[in-house]
């Protein structure tokens, strides 16, 4: 955890972008009796907590009249389960101090979840209460909605809707108390005049009726809170908020899982704040996106829009929002312009987040571990789910042992259940783009970002050299936005990121997407390590490559001649590297119909791979199938043939039966059968070609769609 705490600053949360009150905490096990007597065991906290039956057995229920009790269930029968109720006062008795919000917008979906399970069966009063809640991270808008949910739905509910601040848990009993007076459900007469512990008593009895009531647990964090205050019967409901995931399976907690604003709302939200906007607005939508969807954060930015429309444009307010420093943005915290929170909340985005983050202990080994992963989560693209292995990876940790691999998931599992993380249900772990932010501001290890690099590119040359370039595509995003912010830096990890997206995207087809990033590659190796070093020789033949796939051969030449001149410099004749460079510049010739000059490249890269690599290295069948094709240009089959069927062996054997390398040697082979006039031989190397480049390329893929267009025409002449 981060040292909020200044020497001379004790109660107050210092973070970087300013000064937060702190409230005391309840440590687990400690038992609340100050407020409510040390006679009574009505309420414990934490991991020594009292069970409902200890606090609700001693508590007889209040009856209710059987004409009250039909007509309060007929009332919870007519909720409506699909159309959404309009604004409506509160039953009589009711405890809400917050107003509906005239700029709520959307979460229709929502609120029939919730309809659904808090209606549930109006006729049932017995078990424990029907427990909803609404979860998410800080800003998502969850207190927001109870309060709409209630102000729309509590009509249906005869004994009231009851709003209890669950935030301190000191502070329950008193919060339960203040629903019996005056204004209230009003019990006795002489109701003020009771003890704290006396007043409780009365309302956990009303709690246990019959009655229809709907109880709010607004920011209840922590299951023991819940545990000991839901009633153990009775017809109550309970909608509760929080930022915690996860419920143990014993509550019975329906959750729903609050999603970020969809587009269209975060806009019809952001234009009620400047209605002399359309909304069609392209700046709306770019300030929804750069916020992202954030209920709270476009709030706050609908609210600066409104207050300072004369003296700043949207577009201007746009470019502000783009600053790396986004959450020290007036716009994003309390000020003149923030209009008072409908939810009386912190106006504050970053200390929102501080909220969940500033629970997490360093000194805790689990925690500890929270923080690091967390810290690495701020890296990744932001608001796309990051895959579980790579997020665990990028911590250096050792996965393959058991009890490591454990601890890994006990810290993943405590950030969702604050809510700083969201779990996917493939195990992808998903941060706030607004969060990653906040955590690249206050986190202080200083290595996340390298760590995250590093492991990027480690997983990407893997499946980049696997010859599985789809298995990438899940999160090139992600290797996409590291790789970006490295070229900040122009430095050889930056480099190496940059040549290992290229060569992605080549591999996936995209060969206008793969050019920059090559030649950003070229330009960094040039400047760190000077024009005659291997790596920028690798550059080089990358570029050269990615241009004769373009079918600029001219322009690719000296690209792979300057590559070869520094590998016979630098590393030899007999090299491998070496002997790509003549494999490659072979290839080229070829293409440009110089077969016998083209023929020595080939037959050098051969003789150098024999030497240097075992009989069965994937670059010798490279070599082989590359003679083979040169042959067959040249009209000798028998031999290309021969050259064929090596490369295809020593593929199948080290590569693998479904290697897309595989394929391209099914492929030589139908080609030389379709050539010699064989199609029913050569029909079926081509299906087996297809068949591997649609599991591992996909059905778009242009050498997918080559070999399903020559299977056409080897379909109409065997016809």
């Amino acid at each position: 955890m981060i040292n909020w705490m200044g020497s001379n600053m004790q109660g107050c949360l210092r973070t970087r972008i300013g000064y937060m009150p702190m409230a005391e905490t309840i440590s687990p096990g400690d038992t609340i009796r100050a407020q409510i007597g040390e006679q009574s065991e009505l309420i414990a906290v934490g991991k020594n907590i009292t069970q409902i039956k200890n606090i609700y057995q001693h508590v007889p229920t209040q009856p209710v009249d059987a004409t009250a009790r039909a007509t309060a269930q007929a009332k919870l029968a007519a909720l409506p389960l699909d159309a959404i109720p309009a604004l409506a006062p509160l039953p009589i008795g009711s405890r809400l101090p917050l107003s509906p919000n005239p700029l709520f917008v959307g979460r229709e979906a929502d609120f029939r979840t919730l309809a659904h399970t808090l209606k549930g069966d109006a006729t049932v009063a017995i078990g424990p209460a029907t427990i909803a809640a609404a979860t998410g991270g800080g800003g998502y808008g969850k207190t927001q909605l109870a309060v709409e949910f209630a102000h729309r739905y509590g009509q249906f509910f005869a004994g009231g809707v009851f709003w209890l601040n669950f935030a301190d848990p000191a502070g329950v009993p008193a919060e339960i108390a203040n629903c019996g007076g005056v204004g209230g459900l009003d019990l006795r007469p002489d109701y003020a005049n009771l003890k704290l512990d006396e007043q409780v008593k009365l309302i956990l009895a009303a709690w246990q009726s019959e009655l229809p009531r709907l109880l709010i647990f607004d920011n209840c964090e922590d299951e023991s809170l819940l545990d000991a205050w839901r009633p153990p019967s009775g017809a109550c409901r309970i909608l509760l908020t929080s930022r915690r995931a996860e419920w143990e399976l014993h509550l019975n907690v329906q959750r729903l899982p609050l999603a970020l604003l969809p587009r269209a709302e975060s806009i019809r939200l952001l234009h009620k704040f400047r209605p002399d906007l359309p909304e069609s607005a392209p700046d709306l939508a770019a300030i929804a996106e750069e916020l992202g969807d954030l209920p709270l954060a476009l709030h706050l930015a609908g609210s600066y829009l409104k207050c300072y429309q004369w003296a700043i444009t949207p577009t201007a307010f746009l470019a502000q929002l783009r600053s790396p420093t986004l959450l020290q943005h007036r716009a994003l915290q309390q000020g003149r312009h923030a209009q008072r929170s409908p939810t009386q909340h912190d106006h504050n985005v970053a200390r929102t987040f501080a909220l969940s983050y500033d629970r997490l202990d360093a000194s805790e080994p689990v925690d500890a571990l929270a923080l690091k992963l967390l810290a690495r989560t701020a890296y990744f693209a932001p608001g796309v789910p990051i895959p579980r292995p790579l997020l665990l990876a990028s911590s250096g940790s050792n996965q393959d042992d058991p009890e490591v691999a454990l601890q890994s998931e006990d810290a993943l599992h405590r950030l969702v259940e604050l809510g700083l993380l969201e779990s996917e249900a493939n195990g992808a772990l998903r941060l706030h783009r607004l969060l990653a932010r906040f955590l690249q501001m206050v986190s202080i290890d200083d290595n996340a970002q390298a760590d995250v690099e590093e492991t990027m590119s480690i997983f990407a040359y893997n499946d980049n050299m696997s010859g599985y370039p789809a298995r990438l595509l899940a999160w090139q995003p992600h290797l996409q936005h590291v790789t970006d912010c490295a070229q900040l830096r122009n430095d050889q990890r930056s480099a190496k990121l940059a040549t290992s997206l290229g060569y992605h995207f080549k591999a996936v087809g995209d060969l206008v997407g793969a050019r920059p990033y090559y030649e950003q590659a070229l330009t960094i190796r040039r400047q760190v390590l000077g024009e005659e070093h291997p790596d920028t020789a690798s550059s080089l033949n990358n570029l050269g490559n990615l241009l004769q796939a373009q079918g600029d051969l001219t322009t690719a030449k000296p690209y792979y001649e300057q590559a070869l001149t520094i590998r016979r410099q630098v590393l030899g004749e007999e090299h491998p590297d070496t002997a790509r460079s003549f494999n490659n510049l072979g290839l080229l010739l070829k293409v440009q119909g110089d077969l016998t000059t083209a023929r020595f490249y080939y037959e050098q890269a051969l003789v150098i791979y024999k030497k240097v690599l075992s009989e069965q290295h994937p670059n010798i069948a490279a070599s082989l199938n590359n003679l083979g094709s040169l042959l067959q240009d040249q009209g000798d089959l028998a031999t290309a043939r021969a050259y064929f069927e090596q490369a295809l062996a020593i593929r199948q054997k080290t590569l693998g039966e479904q290697h897309p390398d595989t394929a391209q040697s099914l492929r030589r082979l139908g080609r030389i059968l379709w050539k010699e006039g064989k199609w029913a031989l050569a029909h079926p190397y081509y299906e087996q070609a297809l068949a591997i480049y649609m599991l591992r390329l996909g059905p778009n893929h242009r050498k997918t769609r080559t070999v399903r267009h020559i299977l056409k025409k080897l379909k109409t002449q065997s016809t």
